[in-house]
């Protein structure tokens, strides 16, 4: 008899029982649940570091654009008229407080900021030459008590959220050169990050 003529063998069948089968499915479910999960943690993971990065550099970022406003100040109060030229009213400001040594030559520029509301001034800000002018204005400003007029540090609007939420949580809190300062009793923290006072926050509840 020729090799073609050979019957074949027909191939095994195996059998397996409902409880078998669902064992089977139990085993092949549990190991997919496990990879699902093992990514599921890994991508957790992951996401979890690049948001810690988007933070810190967020946080570098806002730290230099707060740097590159040290040498201003906001004014507030100050009766705003057509054509008026701001250098002369931050001047006039600074006579107020008495301190007649600045001069327009100490102003690097200044304008007003914000948009009209209701008739009420818009807020200076101004840009001076040097730190050290700077801060006689800023020192001085209690001086301005009653006037309607008052002087406040030019903050990003994260270090002014972080100043906000703050002054929702501790009694004593006001800034120095972009820096929240934070008194609780005897201690002072200095703040410029929201993840360092939402630590404090929570080490206060």
């Amino acid at each position: 008899m020729s090799q073609r003529n050979k019957s074949k063998t027909p191939p095994a069948v195996i059998t397996l029982s409902d409880e078998q089968l669902n064992s089977l499915a139990d085993i092949v479910s549990n190991k997919i649940e496990a990879k699902l999960a093992e990514r599921e943690k890994y991508v957790d993971e992951r996401l979890a570091e690049l948001q810690e990065e988007n933070t810190l550099l967020r946080d570098k970022t806002d730290d230099l654009e707060q740097r590159n406003r040290l040498e201003n100040l906001r004014i507030f109060g100050v009766t705003e008229v057509d054509n008026e030229e701001t250098d002369l009213l931050v001047l006039d400001v600074a006579k107020k407080l008495g301190l007649y040594s600045i001069e327009r030559s100490d102003i690097s520029r200044s304008h007003r900021v914000g948009k009209k509301h209701d008739g009420k001034p818009r807020a200076i800000i101004v840009k001076f030459v040097s730190f050290a002018t700077r801060q006689k204005m800023f020192l001085a400003k209690k001086k301005l008590k009653s006037s309607g007029i008052f002087i406040r540090e030019d903050l990003t609007s994260i270090r002014q959220d972080i100043l906000n939420k703050a002054r929702d949580s501790f009694e004593n809190v006001w800034t120095q050169s972009g820096v929240i300062i934070i008194k609780e009793g005897r201690r002072f923290h200095r703040v410029s990050t929201m993840k360092k006072l939402e630590e404090l926050m929570e080490n206060a509840s």
